[in-house]
Formats: C-alpha cells, sequence, structure tokens
C-alpha cells in the first residue's frame, strides 16, 4: 500500500523504488518520541505503560512534533484505535482521512510470526489476545535509544478489535477500507479506486493517469521489490526476516493445522466473513 502511494503522490512518472519508502514513515517510531521528550516531562521515564503514553498522543500527532508545515501528510501505524485511560490513539481533529488495509488473519498470523521471529501458534496466541500490544520500532541504526522493558509501546488487541477498531468508526471523514489480497491480485483496480478516493474527498488532479498507473504497477510488483530488497536491503526489514517475504494469499492451506484454522475462524468468524474470507468450518 504505501509503495503505491509513494508512486502516486511523490513522482511525476510513477516509479517507486525503495529508496524512496520513508517518504511516508511508520508513525511509531522511538526516534519520534526522542525528538519531543519534552513533551512528557516526568512522565518520559514510564512511557512504556500504555496508559502514560496514551495520555501525550495528541501531542505527539501535532504538527510540531511530527514536524511539518504542509497541509497533511501520510503516516503508517500499527495501533488499534482504541481508547485507553480516556485518551484516543488519534482523534478526528489530527486525522484528516483513513485508508485501512485488512488482511485474513490466517495469513497474518504466518506473516507476523516471520516477522517478530515467533512460532506460528505465538503469532496465533497474539492475534487471539484482545491486550495485546507491540514494541515501538527502534531504527535499524540506532538500536539503543530504549531497551525493551523502558520502549514505548502500540495497543493492537486482537485481529479482530483492531479491525473493528478502524472499519466501524463513525467519524466524519473519508473513510477507504482496503483488502489486501485485492492490493496483490486486483492491483490496477485498487489504484483506480485509490484515486477516484482522493479526486473525491480531497480534490487532488493527478496527470497523465494512465501511463502513471502501468508504472506503479510495474514498479510496486512484488517480486520486483523483493528482488531489491535481497540487493540493497531495507531499513524497515526486522533482524527475523526480509519485509517483502511472500506476497500470497492462502498460504495458511499448507502451513496451518486444522486446529490453527479452527482457532482463528472460530474467534473471527463473524469479522471474516463480513471481509468476504471465506470460511472452511461452519461453528
Amino acid at each position: 500500500m504505501r509503495s503505491i502511494l509513494i508512486a502516486l503522490f511523490f513522482t511525476d512518472d510513477g516509479i517507486f523504488n525503495l529508496d524512496q519508502a520513508l517518504k511516508i514513515g511508520q508513525f511509531e517510531t522511538t526516534v519520534h518520541i526522542k525528538r519531543n521528550e519534552r513533551i512528557f516531562g516526568s512522565d518520559f521515564k514510564k512511557i512504556n505503560k500504555i496508559s502514560v503514553l496514551y495520555k501525550y498522543m495528541d501531542k505527539l500527532q501535532s504538527k510540531k512534533a511530527l514536524g511539518f508545515n504542509q497541509d497533511f501528510i501520510f503516516l503508517k501505524t500499527h495501533s488499534g484505535l482504541f481508547d485507553i485511560g480516556g485518551n484516543l490513539f488519534t482523534n478526528p481533529y489530527n486525522t484528516r482521512g483513513i485508508i485501512y488495509v485488512v488482511r485474513d488473519p490466517r495469513d497474518v498470523c504466518i506473516s507476523w510470526s516471520k516477522h517478530s521471529g515467533i512460532s506460528i501458534q505465538d503469532s496465533i496466541d497474539f492475534m487471539l489476545n484482545d491486550n495485546s500490544s507491540a514494541n515501538w520500532k527502534e531504527p535499524s541504526r540506532r538500536e539503543d535509544i530504549f531497551s525493551d522493558s523502558r520502549r514505548p509501546r502500540s495497543f493492537v488487541a486482537s485481529w479482530e478489535k483492531h479491525v473493528i477498531s478502524w472499519t466501524s468508526t463513525n467519524w466524519n471523514l473519508p473513510i477507504m477500507i482496503l483488502r489486501f489480497e485485492d492490493l496483490v491480485y486486483n492491483k490496477r483496480k485498487v489504484i483506480n479506486n485509490l484515486i477516484t478516493f482522493f479526486e473525491k474527498n480531497f480534490n487532488f488532479k493527478f496527470n497523465n493517469k494512465d501511463a502513471k498507473i502501468n508504472n506503479i504497477l510495474k514498479s510496486t510488483d512484488f517480486n520486483k521489490l523483493k528482488e531489491e530488497e535481497s540487493k540493497k536491503g531495507f531499513i524497515e526489514a526486522t533482524k527475523y526476516n526480509k519485509l517483502f517475504s511472500v506476497g500470497k494469499k492462502n498460504q495458511w492451506k499448507s502451513k496451518l493445522t486444522k486446529k490453527q484454522i479452527s482457532q482463528l475462524e472460530q474467534k473471527f468468524k463473524s469479522v471474516m466473513k463480513k471481509f468476504n474470507y471465506e470460511i472452511g468450518v461452519e461453528f
């Protein structure tokens, strides 16, 4: 998704390469915390506690804290849209629009296990847990800003609650919900829908659309990006796994046990059906 947005908004010709990837950054980076240490005062030593960190989310999402003067910027997040102690992760005043990508949880657990260096079963347990949280990202070139015990954490919750938190909001702002599988297998349609979304809601004008779309399709091809990462590396890869690993659907059919499939389907059945993921076993 990010590569498509970068090619669409930050290039004239629609040609993307990995050197451009940080034009859309991740919100949850420890560098962002360190740069705005003054915001926290004496609470800085306690921001590993989610209830403390969320008291400052509004200030962390101000233009001053994020360091930009434009009308808006794109930010990637893994956090759910949750209220912690009366403090939302974000709010309509800091948000111009939402693009949410949902993926089959049976494939998510495989991807998360590789990304985090844990077993598939541990990954499933993480996704089933309504109280799951994940460390903010340490930059690969400076992995010493926070020790793991002091690092800020994102409240993620279960796969189901995460999806519902973003897709069921009643905020009066543009929201686009996409399936990961469509990004991979129906990319041209997704790009056209994205263009329409920004033209309709933000009055954007895109020049040379057909040529740009064709270049986006070629330059964001998964296998091309995977090859580029293997040659150059990528700053957002983890020590456990490359970012571009296996961009396919239905990996779960050969990777998960029947018990694991049942665990996920039983817990997430209603939301999976809502987003047209086929359920193998009815409960």
